[in-house]
């Protein structure tokens, strides 16, 4: 059991170690600092929502929420960086061609390393998901009623929210990403969860397109990419949870201006 306890801590080392040579974090921060932009973001996030939490009727769970998104945030980090452990030594049919018949024909041998770094993708995008479907929850909050609880996703949340407020920048911000970034990831998770999986869709492509190499090279780039796309959203999620706030400091001041 020692041994096995010290293998998981050296693991974590190594994938410490990816952290700080890809420049990958969470909302929390690598040392649980929860600090961007020069804001300790734990105590902003409950003098934001105080206000609408303190309302009788309201009956949103504002410290689960927070702690939600939190691990959402470190799920996001940790398959991320798994993507980067993995990606240097995933199967690459171009690599692995030969001659068949006087043809050249590329298979997918996939090894350990590249079932693993679909198997994270996989799971990066669902954690990536859902992450901003707690974003969404927490804006709905401060709209009672706006929208029925079977409907309060994240891009419906900011597709509802009032007019009044459609002029913040923030908001804005909100809507430029739903409508972008939000929306491509959403449409890679739902092709995962309701269609097939990064894994097999791979496969299937690689079947099409085995014998021309230069379709091949497209495909591989593209699933080498993937650790890449993650990374870039991980600054997104960050800065979008700071537009939150933002935006719901602005409805603060306008649903309790007499306050």
């Amino acid at each position: 059991m020692e041994e096995k306890h010290k293998l998981i801590w050296n693991y974590q080392k190594a994938i410490i170690k990816i952290y700080e040579e890809n420049g990958l974090t969470s909302l929390s921060g690598l040392n649980n600092e929860f600090e961007y932009n020069g804001r300790q973001v734990l105590s902003w996030y409950f003098e934001v929502v105080h206000k609408s939490r303190s309302q009788e009727e309201q009956q949103f769970n504002y410290l689960k929420n927070f702690d939600d998104l939190a691990f959402c945030s470190d799920e996001i980090l940790y398959f991320t960086a798994q993507l980067f452990l993995y990606r240097p030594f995933i199967n690459n049919p171009i690599k692995d061609g030969y001659q068949f018949y006087g043809k050249m024909t590329y298979p997918n041998l996939q090894n350990i390393e590249g079932k693993r770094y679909s198997m994270f993708a996989d799971a990066a995008s669902q954690s990536a998901y859902n992450y901003w479907d707690r974003i969404g929850d927490l804006i709905a909050s401060f709209f009672p009623g706006l929208l029925k609880p079977n409907e309060i996703y994240f891009a419906k949340v900011i597709d509802a929210i009032p007019l009044k407020f459609h002029d913040s920048l923030n908001y804005q911000w909100l809507k430029a990403l739903k409508n972008k970034e939000f929306a491509d990831l959403n449409g890679k998770r739902r092709q995962i969860v309701h269609f097939a999986t990064l894994a097999t869709d791979y496969r299937h492509q690689h079947l099409e397109v085995s014998t021309d190499i230069n379709k091949l090279e497209i495909l591989q780039r593209e699933r080498e990419n993937i650790a890449d796309y993650f990374k870039a959203h991980i600054p997104l999620t960050i800065e979008g949870f700071e537009k939150t706030l933002l935006f719901l400091e602005e409805v603060n001041e306008e649903t309790f201006v007499n306050d």
